[in-house]
């Protein structure tokens, strides 16, 4: 399994939560482990333009996932492929983990299994 987080500094901070909220998931799901993710940290300013223009809804969100494949059944067994990307907005999620009486690393985790089932196919 490959994880790309962007930018370097949230990688840091992050990094070894998300490898392991991942790997499980992968596990679980029986994902092939060459399967690739991109988690992206973003500004409010850009995943608002995120949200606006690809779900038509102006307005700032915590996290936007952008799948590859439909459902779970279409992505390869074996070899590389691509899952998709997850944007994250660290400061809408710090703002919603306070409402909600979260820890931030806690919502963080929750909102990296939730966006690890868009890209699989499951949405509400």
């Amino acid at each position: 399994m490959k994880i790309e987080i962007h930018p370097e500094r949230d990688e840091k901070k992050y990094s070894r939560m998300i490898k392991a909220t991942v790997d499980h998931f992968f596990l679980d799901k029986k994902i092939n482990p060459e399967t690739v993710v991109s988690f992206n940290f973003v500004s409010k300013t850009k995943i608002r333009t995120l949200n606006k223009k690809y779900r038509q809804i102006d307005q700032e969100t915590d996290v936007l996932s952008f799948p590859i494949w439909e459902n779970l059944t279409q992505i390869p067994k074996k070899g590389t492929a691509n899952l998709g990307d997850v944007f994250i907005c660290l400061s809408v999620l710090r703002l919603n983990a306070q409402k909600e009486g979260k820890d931030e690393t806690e919502e963080l985790q929750g909102m990296i299994d939730h966006s690890l089932n868009h890209l699989v196919g499951k949405h509400h």
